[in-house]
């Protein structure tokens, strides 16, 4: 079985830089967003999660989110990294899925190429809000985060009226959020219902 990714390097080689010992397919994301759109949480939840459980607080949020799409205050939509992942040696890292292993290393290496090969300069760990974003321009108001997110994180962005991204673990493509003008006002009032 090979893996459908679109760049070949990813079909054998992680962004972390190791050889996959077993073909892995890269994450759906345009059925997993059609399946958004008829508001299923289960599926929504796997852009935010790969490796860690969502929490009752995660599943509210994620609700709240669902509801925002289907009355059009929030709008998805999905970006292609069309930069092909940097080959060579592999990262070092804790081991897959925590916050700096290797594989989470290379992912935000790839994105910093990314908006590179789009002329707009970004850096890793911006701090804003009061949250830690893995890839951003505070200047370009960009802000990415990879693998595993916290829904929360992402509402406040939304709130503030800010675009916020996605990179999951085995996706090729970034998950772009952003608010309407109304959402602050919808989130405000359904969001502090909820927790």
């Amino acid at each position: 079985m090979t893996a459908n990714f679109r760049h070949p390097y990813l079909r054998e080689i992680t962004l972390g830089g190791q050889y996959r010992p077993f073909p892995e397919e890269p994450l759906p994301l345009t059925e997993i967003l059609a399946q958004t759109e008829k508001g299923d949480p289960e599926q929504f939840l796997r852009v935010f999660f790969c490796y860690r459980i969502p929490t009752s607080e995660d599943r509210r949020c994620v609700e709240v989110m669902l509801e925002a799409i289907k009355m059009s205050r929030l709008e998805l939509f999905v970006e292609l990294i069309s930069v092909p992942p940097r080959e060579g040696e592999p990262l070092e890292g804790e081991g897959k899925g925590r916050t700096e292993s290797a594989e989470h290393k290379g992912m935000k290496r790839w994105l910093r190429d990314f908006f590179i090969s789009k002329d707009i300069k970004v850096v890793e760990e911006v701090s804003f809000l009061g949250y830690e974003v893995d890839v951003g321009s505070l200047k370009e108001k960009l802000f990415i985060e990879c693998g595993d997110t916290e829904p929360r994180k992402v509402f406040e962005f939304l709130r503030n009226g800010l675009k916020i991204g996605i990179l999951q673990y085995n996706s090729e493509e970034i998950v772009w959020f952003k608010p309407s003008r109304s959402f602050a006002k919808f989130e405000d009032e359904k969001y502090l219902r909820f927790l």
